[in-house]
C-alpha cells in the first residue's frame, strides 16, 4: 500500500444541545472529520447512520463534510453489522469519542472494531499515515502525550480537543449533498427477548443540587478563615412557635441566594 492509495472515512452522529436540545453536529464527531479532511483531503468519505433529513446533518455539510452518505438504518437492525459491511475495504475509520445522547454513548468505534477485527487507538490528536501503518499522537491525563504506530487498517477514535480547526460556511452547507445509501445487505435482527430498540433516546439524569450558602468575604476574612479555627456566626431559634422557626430558616435562605422565592 503506498500513501496515494489508501482509503479514510469518518462515522458522524446526530448532535444535540444539552440545554435546548436543539439538533446540531456533534463536536466530537466534527473534530474527528476536520481531522479525516486533514489526512484524506476531498476523498474523505462521510457517513452517517440514520435518518436523511436529519437537521444536524446541515451542520457538518457547512464544515466541510462535502457529501455525506446517509444509511437509513431501521431500530430492528444491528447497525454494527451495517457499517461493518460498508466499511470493510476502508483502511481508517474515524469517529468521535461519544455521541452527546444516550447513557451507552462511545461503545460503537469498539464495537464495530471488534466486528471487522481491527485494532483501536483512542483518544487520538493527530494521525498521519505512512505506507501501511498509521502515525498517532495520543491525548494522555495530566497533559502528556506518546506516539505510537497502528498497523493498517485500523479504527481511531478521536479526542475531542484535538488541534484542528472549525470552520463553518454557509456555501458549503448550500453546495454540500447528503445521499440516501440503500443497505446490501439484510442487517443482522436483534435478539427475540430483546424488546428494546437499538437506539434508544431519553433525557438526561439530573443529579440533585447541593445547598450550600455562599460566603461573601475579602481575601484577608478568607485567609484569616483558613488558617484559625474560630466559630462561624449563626442564629439559633430556640423560642417562639413552629412558624416563628420556619420565618428564621426562609430568612436565611433568602440572604443566602438559595431560594428566589
Amino acid at each position: 500500500m503506498t500513501d496515494a492509495t489508501f482509503s479514510v472515512a469518518v462515522l458522524i452522529s446526530a448532535g444535540r444541545n444539552p440545554v435546548t436540545g436543539t439538533a446540531r453536529a456533534s463536536r466530537g464527531d466534527a473534530v474527528a472529520m476536520a481531522l479525516g479532511r486533514r489526512i484524506a483531503g476531498h476523498s474523505l468519505r462521510v457517513l452517517h447512520a440514520g435518518a436523511p433529513e436529519d437537521p444536524s446533518l446541515q451542520d457538518y455539510l457547512a464544515l466541510g463534510a462535502g457529501t455525506i452518505e446517509v444509511v437509513a438504518g431501521s431500530t430492528e437492525h444491528n447497525v454494527i453489522s451495517l457499517l461493518g459491511h460498508m466499511l470493510k475495504t476502508v483502511d481508517l475509520i474515524l469517529t468521535g469519542s461519544r455521541t452527546e445522547q444516550g447513557a451507552g454513548s462511545g461503545l460503537l468505534p469498539y464495537a464495530l472494531a471488534a466486528s471487522l477485527g481491527r485494532p483501536v487507538v483512542a483518544n487520538v490528536l493527530e494521525a498521519q499515515v505512512e505506507r501501511n501503518r498509521v502515525r498517532v499522537r495520543q491525548f494522555l491525563t495530566k497533559g502528556k502525550r506518546r506516539g505510537i504506530m497502528a498497523t493498517l487498517p485500523a479504527v481511531l477514535v478521536v479526542h475531542p480537543f484535538a488541534p484542528v480547526e472549525l470552520t463553518y460556511a454557509h456555501a458549503r452547507r448550500r453546495s454540500g449533498r447528503i445521499v440516501a445509501t440503500a443497505a446490501e445487505i439484510s442487517p443482522m435482527p436483534l435478539a427475540a427477548d430483546d424488546a428494546s430498540p437499538f437506539w434508544t433516546f431519553e433525557p438526561a439524569a439530573r443529579s440533585p443540587v447541593l445547598l450550600k450558602a455562599q460566603e461573601k468575604k475579602t481575601g484577608h476574612a478568607r485567609m484569616q478563615s483558613a488558617i484559625e479555627m474560630d466559630q462561624k456566626g449563626g442564629v439559633v431559634a430556640i423560642e417562639g412557635s413552629c412558624v416563628d422557626k420556619a420565618q428564621v430558616v426562609l430568612t436565611y435562605l433568602r440572604e443566602h441566594r438559595l431560594i428566589d422565592f
